[in-house]
């Protein structure tokens, strides 16, 4: 009896165990996505906050 992981999908180039990896990596790159704009959004707090020092002297 043939693997099912190892068919591909109908519609699919991709067998159902590639689709599984596709779907984690896709979550991963959404988290690192989301990292990167919290840690812009930190990055623009502590530019802003330097700015405001600079002109209040």
């Amino acid at each position: 009896m043939p693997d099912d992981k190892k068919q591909p999908q109908p519609n699919s180039i991709l067998t159902k165990e590639q689709e599984a990896i596709l779907d984690l990596y896709v979550i991963r790159l959404d988290e690192i996505f989301e990292e990167l704009k919290a840690a812009d959004k930190i990055q623009v707090e502590i530019e802003t906050r330097h700015l405001k020092k600079i002109l209040t002297k």
